[in-house]
């Protein structure tokens, strides 16, 4: 969705119990469109439409999923990788192997892969301007937030309240203003939420 040539591409990926399809019902990828930036979300291996446990992928191969799927795409542009729970074993690698093609990094209560220590972006971490989203009922003091928080030192952190472990589902128009507001786009804030307004939101990525 968005302009084919954008400059700017983000890539969306899911949980283990959801589809790309999910950020269209959310209304992320029309929100993202909407402000100029070229979407893509996947299915991911082994989930969505392809649940066969035969076609789930190794670690190596989740490690190689989004440099693959750039390089078919013929993608020179930076990416803003949005990984939700699961979909961090596939974005994370990504952004700390290559944080230089990385315009950003949103973290929904993902899984953190940091290539058992070895990726080279690891010291640039911090360079990688990164929203970490938790839900209220989920884990956002547990061991795992704090381990991303170590690594990713600049990111903004944000709990939404009442908010379960796929927080975008509790207030899907809040999470997609985030994230446009991430992406650089100003928009207000949905009617109700004027609260957010103060939220630390200075922080945007790099294209």
């Amino acid at each position: 969705a968005g302009p084919a040539d954008s400059q700017k591409l983000v890539l969306l990926l899911h949980g283990a119990a959801f589809s790309s399809r999910t950020w269209q019902l959310t209304g992320t990828i029309d929100a993202l469109a909407m402000v100029g930036l070229r979407v893509i979300a996947v299915d991911l291996p082994g989930y969505a439409e392809a649940k066969s446990g035969s076609m789930k992928q190794s670690t190596e191969e989740r490690r190689e999923f989004v440099p693959r799927l750039l390089a078919a795409l013929n993608c020179k542009a930076k990416v803003l990788i949005v990984a939700a729970s699961m979909g961090g074993s596939y974005g994370s690698p990504f952004v700390l192997s290559h944080p230089e093609q990385v315009s950003g990094y949103v973290s929904i209560s993902a899984v953190l892969d940091t290539v058992d220590g070895r990726a080279p972006g690891l010291a640039l971490a911090s360079s990688v301007p990164t929203l970490l989203v938790w839900g209220e009922k989920d884990a956002p003091a547990s061991p795992k937030a704090r381990e991303q928080e170590a690594l990713f030192r600049t990111a903004t952190k944000v709990v939404i309240p009442d908010a379960p472990h796929p927080a975008y589902l509790k207030e899907p128009a809040l999470f997609n203003t985030l994230l446009v507001i991430f992406a650089g786009s100003p928009v207000p804030f949905p009617a109700g939420t004027a609260d957010w307004a103060a939220l630390p939101t200075t922080l945007r990525a790099k294209w």
